[in-house]
Order: structure tokens, then C-alpha cells, then sequence
């Protein structure tokens, strides 16, 4: 890309420069001249930075090159200024942290912030949610295709703290599992690298920055909530169908389904009624221009309800549930 723009540059020099010819005592030709002249200077000496890997000097130029970009635009309330003011504060506040820069924003080779960028996208991925939806739908929905439900009526009842652990336990296990493995990928990127620092700015798609850490805390939170959510919905649908394939095959629809139709224009005033909405954090910063203010505390308010009102019915049928023999009622 860096290529591209200073071969474009120097076509605009050139063009300029004949425009001069034709027209010298044009003030605004002369002046674009100028700013042309510079560009091409300042991609030369970019390009140069990125043949090297010399990041921070590529940072550097970037930075200079938008801020003179800055003072060329009247309209301080258009899309290009507020884009340039974030890109120039994410600079600042990478330097403020002495974070290692890179060729494009949201992106360094510190460990801490790989890891907690990588949080965001995995834990927001339609992946995770369908692994846990088959862990807790098989777990209920088996008993009841294999008679064993029948048998809790023996040895005390069909207790509702037993249905909470067949909720909790696939939820800390998936848990447990993600964050040991992102804490290898830590251990493993820092030592082929550098650790880096939790606090690297991260720009949102709204232009707020905010420290990595902050970011991943959000991203775990919401993945937790999220795995209750579809750990919940899973055993509910588990309790009124009572087969495992059934239920696994509903949520996987609803799931993937949503995902289609998210990227429809007419779908998006629909989109932010529904739960699915705000299963990641990746995904609430993305819709960020969709979604209400305080969208993450609104998801996660909405996500809880329906969990607990999923929790409370499940219970229920759990323990009302009766077994029927075949050919009787």
C-alpha cells in the first residue's frame, strides 16, 4: 500500500508540475506542489522504515503525515478528521507506554496485547458457544434417552443443585481450558519476543482507546455470561425435546442463522433486540454504531435475565419431569 501511494504521489506531482507551467502564477497549484513534493519525500522514507522493519520510524512519519493531513481539512466534524485525530492519539498513546509500534493500528509483537487481541476474536467465535451447547445438551438430554433420569427418584430425588452441576461443571471445564491456553500462548509469545505491557492502547471502532487489559477483562466477562446463556437455553431445550442431536441442531441454526442474516442491511434495526447480539465483546464493539449507549452493561443485563429465567424453568421440569413406559400414559 505504501508503494502504491508514492507511486500515485508522484503521478500527482507530475501532474501538478505541468499544471505550474501552465498556469505559474496559480497560488493553489504552487501550494499543492508543495504538498506533494512532501508526500512523496515522507512515503520514500516510509517505504525505506518498512524494507528495514524499523517500526517506530514508519510509526513516526505516519503520525507526521497525519498531522499534516489534519490542517488541510476544513470540516472538523467529517468521518477523514475524526479518523485522523483517533489515529494520532493511538500514536501518543502508545509512546505514552513505551509500547512497540507497528505498520498498522491494533497491532504490535508484544505478547500481552497478541494475546488479549486474539481474547477478543476467539472468545466471541460461534465456535466455543456450539462446543459447549454439545457438552451440556448431551449431558442432560442423556440421561433422559437412556431411562437413566428414572432412577434419581430412588436415591433421593432429581435435586435442582444436581441440574446446576451438569450447568457449572462443562462451563469451568471450557473455561478452565481457555484460559490455560492462552496463558501458554503468553508464556510462549513473550519468550520468542517480548511480554510487553497489559496496558498497550487498543483503539475502538468508536475512536475511544482503551489499555489491552481492560479490553480482555471485558471480552472473558462477556464470554462467561455468554457460555451461561447457551449453557441454559441448551438445557432448557434439552428438558422439552429430550434429544441431544435435536437441541444441538436449534441452537447451531439460531447460531449460524443470526451470523447470516447479521450481515443484511434490513436485519441490522433487528439485530440488537435479540440475545445472540451480545454473545462477544468483538461483536458489541463492531456494532457499536447500531447498538444503544452502554451496549456491553445492556447485554449483559439481558443475557443474565434469560439465563436465570431459563435456570428457573429447567429446574422445574427437572423435577416434575415424569419417565413414561412405552405403551403407557
Amino acid at each position: 500500500m505504501t508503494r502504491e501511494n508514492l507511486q500515485q504521489t508522484k503521478h500527482w506531482v507530475e501532474n501538478l508540475q505541468n499544471q505550474a507551467k501552465l498556469n505559474p502564477d496559480d497560488k493553489e497549484t504552487a501550494q499543492a506542489l508543495l504538498v506533494a513534493q512532501e508526500n512523496v519525500k515522507i512515503f520514500s522514507s516510509q517505504l525505506s522504515a518498512l524494507e528495514k522493519k524499523d517500526f517506530d520510524k514508519f510509526a513516526e512519519l505516519n503520525n507526521q503525515q497525519n498531522s499534516a493531513l489534519l490542517k488541510l481539512i476544513p470540516q472538523k466534524d467529517s468521518d477523514e478528521y475524526r479518523s485522523l485525530v483517533s489515529n494520532i492519539k493511538y500514536y501518543e498513546a502508545v509512546k505514552a507506554v513505551n509500547g512497540k509500534m507497528s505498520a498498522t493500528t491494533n497491532d504490535t509483537s508484544e505478547s500481552a496485547f497478541k494475546v488479549g487481541y486474539s481474547a477478543v476474536a476467539w472468545l466471541s467465535s460461534t465456535a466455543i458457544f456450539v462446543l459447549i451447547t454439545v457438552l451440556i445438551a448431551d449431558a442432560v438430554s442423556s440421561e433422559i434417552e437412556s431411562s437413566q433420569i428414572r432412577f434419581y427418584q430412588l436415591i433421593g430425588g432429581r435435586k435442582f443443585k444436581h441440574l446446576l452441576l451438569k450447568l457449572g461443571v462443562p462451563i469451568l471445564s471450557v473455561l478452565s481450558v481457555t484460559f490455560i491456553s492462552f496463558f501458554c500462548q503468553y508464556l510462549i509469545k513473550g519468550a520468542m519476543n517480548s511480554f510487553g505491557t497489559w496496558r498497550y492502547p487498543y483503539l475502538m471502532a468508536n475512536g475511544t482507546i482503551q489499555p489491552i487489559w481492560q479490553v480482555s477483562l471485558k471480552a472473558v466477562l462477556v464470554f462467561a455470561v455468554a457460555l451461561i446463556f447457551i449453557g441454559s437455553l441448551g438445557q432448557l431445550l434439552a428438558l422439552i425435546f429430550k434429544k441431544s442431536l435435536v437441541v444441538i441442531g436449534l441452537i447451531v441454526v439460531c447460531l449460524t442463522g443470526f451470523l447470516t442474516l447479521a450481515q443484511e442491511e434490513w436485519f441490522q434495526l433487528i439485530k440488537k433486540f435479540l440475545p445472540f447480539e451480545y454473545l462477544g465483546y468483538g461483536q458489541i464493539i463492531n456494532d457499536a454504531k447500531i447498538l444503544p449507549n452502554n451496549a456491553l452493561i445492556i447485554g449483559l443485563i439481558y443475557l443474565v435475565s434469560l439465563s436465570l429465567l431459563f435456570i428457573v424453568t429447567s429446574g422445574y421440569l427437572y423435577q416434575h419431569y415424569h419417565y413414561r413406559k412405552v405403551g403407557r400414559s
